[in-house]
């Protein structure tokens, strides 16, 4: 059986200290959006400062949610 997440987080993205996050599935969408009132792209991605990630894992994790750091 393969895990799923609910976030994927691209870490490695073309602009300096910047990561993606991405949503799998419209339960982690509204959590981005609603709950943490995050701004997202034409894409569908969130843009996050590097520095921050470890504390968006954490609170996502609080929320019942899991995050994938590729």
């Amino acid at each position: 059986m393969q895990a799923t997440f609910d976030f994927q987080i691209i870490a490695d993205t073309d602009v300096p200290g910047i990561s993606l996050v991405i949503a799998q599935n419209e339960d982690a969408f509204s959590y981005l959006t609603e709950e943490e009132d995050m701004a997202y792209l034409s894409d569908g991605s969130v843009p996050l400062a590097t520095d921050k990630v470890g504390d968006f894992i954490s609170d996502a994790e609080w929320a019942h949610m899991s995050s994938a750091l590729v």
